[in-house]
């Protein structure tokens, strides 16, 4: 039984403490800024409500699961490697400031204890990770949604933004977090879009990658959540399915 410790009570948290009966784990303590957003969460999971980042940590857990926000990511892995915890980022987002992920991976490899990253919205990663092996010449991502999950109310197609995966997510911090992981696992900075289109339901990302050693056309149609359209059911289920891998005695990566 994998015990987790869980920042952040909102969609995301939300879904997992729903979901949680499916896999070999258990919610052992939660935390959120929001006290009232916590206590909701821990009487769905039986969960200890804790009032402080640190409080949580001190628990008896294996696993700090943060579905927060970018903003506490630094400081919650600052806390968790030191105190021996591995941590699952959801807001992988944080991670395209290079100096953070150069700090965290060493940190992590000091404390020698694992930083999980999710797929999130994505496939392929398993192919794409086999890539780097060799040289990758291009790599591109365009993500498509509907106009409501920007907060427009626009009528026709348009390109909101096109440019490096480092400025991508300054802009829209909650809807490209999916680039900053392919990144991270092709080890090479994605070119990216970010396109509105009013005639699409669904969360789509096109995913174009030339190598040496393969080429990659990826296109995954995701059904938006409910709670948050800006996030895609895919990348909750993507957390659950990566926690139960961590029990199962056979895994596919």
């Amino acid at each position: 039984m994998v015990k987790l410790g869980l920042v952040g009570c909102g969609a995301i948290g939300g879904f997992l403490a729903k979901n949680i009966d499916k896999i070999d784990a258990n919610i052992v303590a939660v935390y959120d800024r929001n006290l009232n957003k916590a206590e909701e969460l821990a009487k769905i999971a039986n969960a200890k409500v804790c009032k402080s980042l640190d409080e949580l940590i001190n628990e008896d857990i294996d696993i700090v699961v943060e579905a927060a926000s970018i903003y506490i990511v630094k400081e919650l892995c600052e806390k968790a490697l030191k105190n021996g915890k591995d941590v699952i980022i959801m807001s992988v987002g944080a991670l395209a400031d290079k100096d953070l992920y150069i700090y965290l991976y060493n940190l992590a490899k000091k404390y020698k204890n694992k930083i999980y990253i999710p797929s999130g919205a994505i496939g392929g990663l398993d192919i794409i990770k086999s890539l780097k092996f060799g040289k990758i010449k291009k790599i591109v991502i365009k993500t498509i949604k509907n106009p409501k999950s920007f907060g427009l109310n626009i009528k026709e197609r348009k390109i909101l933004f096109e440019g490096s995966v480092f400025e991508a997510i300054k802009k829209f911090p909650a809807n490209v977090n999916v680039s900053v992981t392919l990144s991270i696992a092709a080890k090479t900075p994605a070119k990216v879009y970010v396109i509105a289109d009013p005639n699409i339901d669904k969360n789509r990302h096109e995913i174009e990658i030339e190598g040496d050693i393969a080429n990659i056309k990826l296109v995954v149609e995701n059904v938006p959540f409910e709670d948050n359209p800006r996030t895609s059911k895919l990348a909750a289920y993507s957390l659950l399915r990566l926690i139960k891998d961590l029990s199962e005695p056979i895994v596919i990566l």
